[in-house]
């Protein structure tokens, strides 16, 4: 059986399983169409945190470490070599909280940590103010960023229920600690949208000083949220950082 915060049961077999984790007011379903764009040897496996879509009964925690805790014992089971996270924007906090976790606890590294849209984790978070905003000062920013499609718009109901979901995953952002520990031992893989207007390039660049092996930056056509409609290119992209992960780990 899958995980409570998986949307799927791992493969069975020795193929690098990819966690990716959504962006605040997000849902695993952002992922959805990831597994037929990347080859067979990589098990894509999305995670929904608590308050959305089949986990819409769960509280979102009130507390970051809270939030990490509880995933890592939800995931344990099924993070085996070889394994890589891709996390966004608030995701790509959760996934490299998780990347220090594991290995700290015995179990192996990760090959890889991809975080796209985020920038590092000692930088102010985005969006800080926007929890405190009215409703309609809130819903403007969401505009701005592209964080809300015309449909929500026309359904009062519905946006009532993505701004509350944002507030709740911008309460949880503010409650992260700097990190501490030392850097990780894998290589980052960073993806800016060349017009996202709410992270600057030199807010993701700042990931370099959290690794001893290096940092890639790639740019990505799109804004914020361009990992809604990933171009070719993008997967393109992931597919050669992964490729050699897999050859070199055996898998099938």
């Amino acid at each position: 059986m899958p995980a409570t915060s998986l949307s799927a049961s791992p493969s069975p077999g020795g193929r690098l399983r990819l966690f990716c984790f959504h962006h605040a007011g997000g849902a695993a379903s952002v992922f959805s169409g990831w597994p037929a764009a990347l080859p067979g040897d990589v098990d894509v496996l999305p995670v929904q945190l608590p308050g959305r879509e089949w986990r819409r009964r769960e509280p979102v925690p009130a507390d970051f470490d809270a939030l990490i805790a509880g995933l890592e014992a939800d995931l344990a089971e099924h993070v085996r070599p070889p394994y890589a996270f891709y996390g966004h924007s608030l995701g790509g906090g959760v996934a490299y909280r998780l990347a220090q976790r594991y290995p700290a606890r015995g179990v192996a590294a990760p090959v890889a940590l991809l975080v796209g849209a985020c920038a590092a984790p000692h930088l102010r978070p985005v969006l800080q103010t926007a929890e405190l905003a009215g409703e309609e000062a809130l819903v403007s920013e969401m505009l701005r960023i592209g964080g809300v499609s015309a449909e929500v718009l026309r359904r009062p109901e519905w946006l009532r229920a993505a701004t509350g979901l944002l507030r709740a995953d911008l309460r949880l952002m503010a409650t992260a600690r700097p990190p501490d520990g030392a850097p990780l031992p894998f290589p980052l893989h960073l993806f800016h949208g060349t017009d996202d207007p709410l992270v600057s390039e030199q807010q993701v660049s700042e990931w370099s000083r959290y690794t001893t092996v290096g940092t890639v930056l790639h740019r990505v056509e799109g804004g914020h949220f361009f990992v809604r409609e990933p171009d070719a290119e993008f997967f393109r992209t992931v597919r050669d950082i992964l490729s050699p992960m897999t050859q070199s780990h055996g898998g099938v």
